[in-house]
């Protein structure tokens, strides 16, 4: 592959419906120095012939075909195939717009920082009309970009609404034996790396709601698990000084996790897993850096005891009011 200022990677798998769509947008970007590997994950639906014809038809695109591994996997394989300064990432369902490089290399450049980010936006027919981008950003040094990553939400935990030095982003980060959340995990320790991030207050990262999207799938216990274990190895490595800030978001992604469940139609399969949350955030629910963690949001604190003492109650108001966050 050509080397280039910027690499981007597209783990690709049966995504033949939106593909196009997600290449014109990367080949639309106004900074042109960059290079694209689409990483096939062993797709049966045709994308694979769509990422050949993309290659074929633009130099700064190539492909891998790969055995099916999963997106982790497959992300993890693009960056190793690329030489570059800095790495982005999009799903292949998803959009950019069409200054979202350009805009997060200048804040890079000008901040001198080696994580920069911009807000994403959600669309189902057509994205929303592609607003122009800022010329100033926000930095956020050490540690409030890691505030930033486990509490707001414009930051998010994606990794495709973000750039990163090269250097910080590692396969092994990317490919960390988590299916679900395993961008949490890879973005807390390129994050932990960095002395700060610079945040443009734009939406540059169009992301496609459809009935395969993950937030429309059915959840499973896998799922809650591997959601359970990002933040608990987040809790783990958290520095002192933000023990409390971990602590709380730990305990939000334990009542986050039995929300979900609850708003759920009951499922005996996943009855013992919602056991295990409620018992769990019985024990923590005066621990200071859990339940009783003075910097916990009250909607949290409220839900997690609802979640303990009045099940019964909380279950409806679950599925009436709330929204998931994938």
């Amino acid at each position: 592959m050509r080397a280039a200022r910027i690499g981007v990677v597209v783990p690709v798998y049966n995504a033949a419906e939106y593909l196009p769509l997600c290449l014109d947008s990367i080949a639309a970007q106004s900074f042109a120095q960059f290079c694209c590997v689409l990483a096939d994950d062993g797709s049966t639906d045709g994308s694979g012939d769509i990422c050949d014809t993309y290659a074929r038809r633009d130099p700064r695109f190539s492909v891998l075909h790969l055995q099916n591994g999963g997106a982790a996997a497959a992300r993890a394989a693009g960056v190793r195939a690329i030489s570059c300064e800095y790495i982005a990432f999009c799903d292949a369902d998803d959009l950019l717009h069409p200054q979202f490089l350009q805009t997060l290399l200048h804040a890079a450049e000008q901040s001198g920082l080696p994580i920069t980010c911009c807000r994403s936006d959600t669309f189902t027919d057509a994205p929303s009309l592609n607003a122009p981008a800022p010329e100033t950003f926000t930095e956020l040094e050490d540690p409030r970009h890691l505030e930033a990553l486990l509490h707001d939400h414009r930051v998010d935990y994606s990794l495709c609404n973000k750039l990163y030095d090269a250097n910080l982003m590692k396969p092994e980060y990317l490919d960390n034996g988590l299916t679900h959340n395993e961008d949490l995990l890879a973005n807390w320790k390129a994050f932990c790396l960095a002395p700060g991030m610079a945040f443009c207050d734009f939406a540059g990262y169009h992301y496609r709601q459809h009935a395969a999207s993950a937030s429309h799938r059915s959840l499973t216990a896998k799922e809650i698990e591997d959601h359970r274990a990002a933040a608990a190895a987040i809790l783990a490595q958290a520095p002192g000084s933000l023990r409390e800030s971990a602590g709380a978001f730990y305990y939000e992604k334990l009542t986050y996790l039995v929300t979900r469940i609850l708003r759920l139609p009951a499922d005996a399969a996943l009855d013992p897993v919602l056991r295990q949350l409620t018992e769990e955030l019985r024990r923590g629910e005066h621990d200071p850096l859990q339940g009783g963690n003075p910097t916990l949001p009250r909607a949290v604190r409220i839900a997690s005891r609802a979640a303990v003492h009045a099940p019964w109650l909380l279950r409806p108001v679950c599925r009436l009011l709330l929204h998931d966050r994938t």
